[in-house]
């Protein structure tokens, strides 16, 4: 639900597609000004008993921004000393993911117990004093696989992606998952590992494990503060045996953070290593990729990106409306009604798909195609200045498609309230009645709005749509927000 402010102009012939578009794809950065969502998510306290480790384990669990509104599913995050890192994991994944660098994630953060046993793997060598009560890594980790995993995915919306997050002992964990069970995670997050660990012997086991790990995939990314010493010696040792063995579709990276201390080194290992990981499941210039290598290039990306992450991906609205709009602009009318015929089937409700469609006929000289996707852009939009144009260009009788809905003002009246995006609380609209109009506040700013029927209203500026619901007594209870093929709903409180 990102607006940007910019007003709509009758600009001529393909331009006017091409920004409306352009304002579409480039929507999310616009909430680096409005800070619509909380900063920090709050989470579930939930409890579970694990027959591996003989004890309760208490974790608790952060959904994504439009979780509760929809029936998206999500990879997962296993966060290690969860409760630490929870507020600032959280936070950063969903900075990322509003401004487009990686999917909204569901952050399962796991409390300790006993933090040195659940962590370390078994020692093994004689040097140094005994340690007791260590080296249950291998029992953590299958109360991970085991237990800890099937539980999440019963009760929340997963897809079959995993990422395991550790910091000092819990990144010796994740280097240890990594070696000695690499099909529990598809990626990791080691921050500053405690490689020194037993005589660094994980370096050892990891360069025995590289010499048959063939056909191993995923993503690793480690870094190390300004440790030195057996940490840093340590950390080295393992990166120099990725850099020798790892093979071509493991994808790793160590950086070295000297100007962080060992607490400060998480925050920012966790941006860039979920930015790292999640590199190539958003494609960041569509437009230069199109030009440079076409629409197949487009698809292939995505392709790829689903072969990765194991899920499906496809372009998004915002990916596609600016490559339409490039077509049109190079007079490439067969790309142009490939990409907003797509455009079309993905929200059959999006105008400016229509023009761009009615511009690429017009191009290829199907008049009455042309035509026909005009009108319904009016009918979608009564003030779609370039769709009226148009169609008086062609002589058509637009008495069918005045340019206003007239909506009494008790019903205009009805929808002023404040409404609240369920799962983001800090998300608000405020409708309110401006001069015998209806308009939305939102985070300070105001909004006009236009009816497009009497429940159906466009935001003046921008291709957003709202709708207001309303239960069987027709009192109004939420209102569903449509904008570049996605809806958010939002519920009534006042």
């Amino acid at each position: 639900m990102i607006w940007p402010t910019h007003r709509e102009t009758n600009v001529p012939i393909f331009l006017s597609v091409l920004l409306l578009l352009f304002f579409i794809a480039f929507a999310p950065h616009a909430a680096l000004a409005q800070d619509t969502e909380p900063f920090l998510s709050l989470g579930e306290r939930r409890e579970l008993h694990s027959d591996v480790l003989g004890e309760q384990r208490e974790i608790i669990v952060g959904v994504p921004a439009g979780y509760e509104g929809g029936d998206e599913t999500y990879p997962v995050v296993y966060l290690l000393d969860g409760p630490s890192h929870f507020h600032h994991t959280t936070g950063t994944a969903r900075f990322l993911a509003r401004n487009g660098r990686m999917p909204g994630v569901i952050v399962v953060a796991i409390a300790n117990t006993d933090r040195t046993r659940d962590m370390s793997p078994p020692i093994q060598s004689d040097a140094g004093p005994p340690r007791p009560g260590t080296g249950g890594a291998d029992n953590f980790l299958e109360f991970i696989s085991g237990e800890l995993m099937p539980f999440i995915d019963e009760r929340y919306r997963t897809r079959p992606y995993a990422i395991l997050i550790g910091h000092s002992l819990g990144g010796l964990f994740a280097n240890h998952a990594l070696v000695h069970r690499p099909d529990v995670f598809n990626a990791y997050v080691s921050i500053s590992p405690s490689l020194w660990w037993d005589e660094q012997r994980l370096v050892v086991q990891a360069d025995s494990a590289f010499d048959h790990a063939g056909d191993l995939v995923g993503d690793f990314y480690m870094t190390m503060g300004n440790e030195g010493g057996a940490m840093l010696g340590g950390a080295l040792k393992f990166a120099g045996i990725l850099e020798a063995k790892a093979p071509e579709d493991f994808r790793w990276e160590f950086k070295l953070m000297e100007e962080e201390s060992h607490g400060s080194v998480p925050h920012r290992s966790t941006y860039y290593g979920l930015e790292k990981i999640f590199d190539g499941w958003n494609l960041h210039d569509p437009v230069g990729l199109y030009v440079a290598a076409g629409l197949e290039a487009v698809d292939r990306h995505f392709a790829r990106a689903s072969a990765r992450f194991g899920y499906e991906r496809t372009p998004s609205v915002g990916i596609l409306g600016p490559i339409g709009g490039r077509a049109l602009e190079d007079g490439n009318a067969d790309d142009a009604e490939a990409v907003f015929s797509r455009l079309i089937e993905m929200d059959p409700n999006l105008a400016p798909a229509h023009n761009g469609l009615a511009e690429a006929h017009t191009l290829m000289g199907h008049q009455d195609l042309a035509i026909e996707h005009y009108q319904h852009a009016l009918r979608i939009d009564p003030r779609n200045g370039r769709a009226r144009e148009k169609l008086t260009e062609y002589g058509v009788d637009l008495s069918d498609y005045p340019e206003s809905v007239d909506v009494p003002v008790s019903v205009l009246e009805s929808y002023v309230g404040t409404y609240v995006v369920p799962d983001d609380p800090d998300e608000v609209l405020r409708f309110l009645l401006a001069e015998g109009e209806l308009a939305v506040e939102l985070e300070g700013r105001t909004y006009e709005l236009y009816p497009t029927s009497p429940t159906r209203f466009k935001v003046t500026v921008v291709p957003v749509y709202v709708t207001f619901r309303s239960d069987e007594d027709g009192n109004v209870t939420g209102v569903a927000i449509d904008q570049a093929g996605e809806t958010t709903e939002a519920t009534r409180v006042k």
